[in-house]
């Protein structure tokens, strides 16, 4: 016999597959009428990926309020049950105002009362005031000690706070969005390269996972457009999208390259046909992780020794060495220079490994006497004490900072 739970999880799953068989065949359709227009196709990939994960949307659990929400909420409700609790002692019971108040503090107070008491208005308020000020008092000393089991979630509280501080300082930053395979890896490299940026992961577990090792995150949905602003989308200077899903990550390419037109996306792909509709939905870049494990895997058979020392980049056994990119930008000091007038091999012991054109295309080992101009981008390696210092003696801009 079927359970509930599966049933509902059939329905989506058929939901889902009617959903893309129309999208499939409305979308032929559409461009047989209209033509594959660049912008044509971006809108209507839009409404599918919109439907899609609309659809993913429907099955996930309801959001975790903060302890002030609950808060809020329960402060809320008590006030409106002492509030009808006063008005019913005094319009069922017949109390005056006073008792009727008198009859709420105690019961709610857990004190214990007889139907009626025999003091006057004054003794009743003197005893309201012991019983609210001895109950206070006693509250406040159990929950020092209720506070030591808990302050765990009290310094999440204040830790939003601190992070809303943050986010709102947060300019030039790289935006990563989900924390799940690929995440964990690239904040590491971002904050080793001591780059700037900012985590978004719906899963509780990724969150906190992040949380625990000091990155800046937000527990939200990164398909969701405001959840973008919240990370300051428009002072950023790059996003990762790296969800599970190719649908939702054209999803969010399309709504970052709406809310920010300069930034720089990187997109991840599963398949080839998603790679060409992130790069319709505006990503610059599109990485397939699949094909660049294969890529790896044949040049460790074919070229291993060349593999390995680029893959040794990364490992802390070479933290020294340093592969960096500069912009060469208006009023550079190295604008008009040669590579070999600059010094850059003997006097700053760098490697030039290329220099990028304004065509985007790379002259890879460049001669000396290849001149720097405006708009291009070089290539050094070396010690990363030494790319410093050649970075600090001519003021020059990492390439990432200029978006």
């Amino acid at each position: 016999m079927v359970s509930k739970s599966q049933h509902t999880v059939s329905l989506v799953a058929d939901a889902k597959a009617y959903e893309i068989e129309k999208a499939q065949e409305n979308w032929g359709q559409y461009l047989a009428q209209n033509g594959p227009d660049g912008l044509t196709r971006r809108a209507w990939w839009a409404i599918v990926c919109r439907s899609r994960i609309a659809l993913d949307r429907q099955i996930r659990s309801p959001p975790m309020h903060s302890p002030f929400t609950k808060i809020r909420r329960g402060a809320t409700a008590l006030g409106l049950i002492v509030l009808l609790a006063i008005v019913g002692f005094h319009n069922i019971a017949g109390y005056g105002w006073v008792e009727a108040v008198w009859m709420v503090v105690i019961t709610i107070s857990t004190v214990g009362y007889g139907e009626h008491s025999a003091h006057d208005g004054t003794t009743q308020l003197l005893s309201i005031a012991v019983i609210l000020l001895g109950t206070t008092a006693a509250a406040y000393t159990f929950t020092g000690m209720i506070q030591l089991t808990l302050q765990g979630e009290f310094d999440r509280a204040f830790g939003r706070r601190r992070m809303e501080k943050e986010l709102s300082k947060l300019k030039k930053h790289t935006i990563i969005c989900g924390f799940g395979k690929s995440g964990p890896v690239l904040a590491k490299d971002l904050q080793r390269r001591r780059s700037k940026f900012v985590i978004l992961e719906i899963d509780p577990v990724n969150f906190q996972h992040a949380i625990d090792l000091g990155y800046l995150a937000i527990n939200a949905d990164a398909t969701d457009e405001e959840a973008l602003k919240q990370a300051n989308i428009c002072y950023a200077s790059a996003i990762v999208v790296a969800l599970p899903t190719d649908a939702q990550n054209v999803f969010i390419t399309l709504s970052a390259r709406n809310l920010c037109p300069s930034i720089r996306i990187v997109a991840q792909a599963d398949q080839e046909s998603s790679s060409r509709k992130l790069r319709q939905a505006g990503a610059n870049e599109v990485v397939m992780g699949h094909q660049m494990v294969a890529e790896y895997m044949s040049r460790l058979v074919t070229r291993p020794t060349a593999a390995r020392f680029f893959s040794s980049l990364t490992e802390p056994e070479f933290k020294d060495l340093m592969l960096d990119e500069f912009a060469i930008l208006n009023g550079s000091a190295i604008e008009n220079q040669s590579i070999a007038g600059l010094g850059i091999r003997d006097k700053h012991e760098l490697l030039v490994v290329a220099i990028k054109g304004h065509d985007e295309r790379l002259d890879f080992n460049p001669r000396g006497d290849r001149v720097l101009k405006v708009g291009e981008t070089i290539l050094v390696m070396g010690k990363q004490e030494d790319v410093s210092a050649f970075q600090k003696s001519y003021s020059l801009v990492e390439s990432d900072a200029q978006f």
